[in-house]
């Protein structure tokens, strides 16, 4: 898959929402927003990366290169943690994130394609499936009769051409060619 920076932010939205909302019910339970404190720091440090770094720096994502990012992603959330002290012990912490990343790899592998079935082929973007085409690409319908003139047959014009035997003028018909090499045939050819 190579992700859009759009279908990249749309898609960690995405992964994100379960992990969320497991990590809030715990944060509920045990009286520290801590955990989902964590999953606020993974999402905006991993859309700052999504919309600022990975870009520029990465072309075609191949499967091993997933795991590399969450390393290297955690390693930056492990640290902002710690700076702005969330209230998890480092266990907690490495322990919370990992899960999270295990939960949102298999949202995005399992769920994803089964919500919609485009959403690889859209580059990571949740967007309407109905094919868009610009309006000068549009094909006009043609026809060679108005309505008015289906019901009483072709027109009659039409008519006239069909039933007319056209005769070639004398004229035309023994008219010299300018280079003298094409000449209108008289008469029908001869049967072998």
């Amino acid at each position: 898959m190579c992700p859009t920076v759009l279908g990249r932010v749309q898609t960690r939205w995405a992964i994100l929402i379960i992990p969320a909302i497991l990590a809030t019910i715990v944060s509920l339970i045990t009286q520290n927003e801590g955990w989902i404190v964590l999953i606020g720091l993974y999402f905006v440090i991993g859309v700052a990366l999504d919309t600022c770094f990975y870009p520029f720096i990465i072309r075609w994502q191949p499967p091993w290169l997933t795991f590399t990012l969450a390393f290297g992603e955690f390693i930056l959330v492990f640290i902002a943690a710690h700076f702005l002290k969330v209230g998890l012990t480092n266990l907690e912490a490495i322990l919370e994130y990992w899960i999270v990343w295990w939960i949102a790899i298999w949202t995005k592998v399992v769920i994803l394609p089964l919500v919609s079935l485009s959403w690889i082929e859209n580059a990571g973007e949740f967007r309407s499936t109905d094919w868009s085409v610009s309006p000068e690409y549009i094909p006009l319908p043609v026809t060679a009769f108005t309505p008015t003139q289906q019901t009483g047959g072709p027109p009659a014009l039409a008519r006239a051409f069909s039933a007319a035997v056209i005769e070639i003028p004398d004229e035309l018909r023994n008219a010299p060619s300018p280079s003298g090499v094409f000449q209108i045939p008289q008469g029908l050819p001869p049967k072998a």
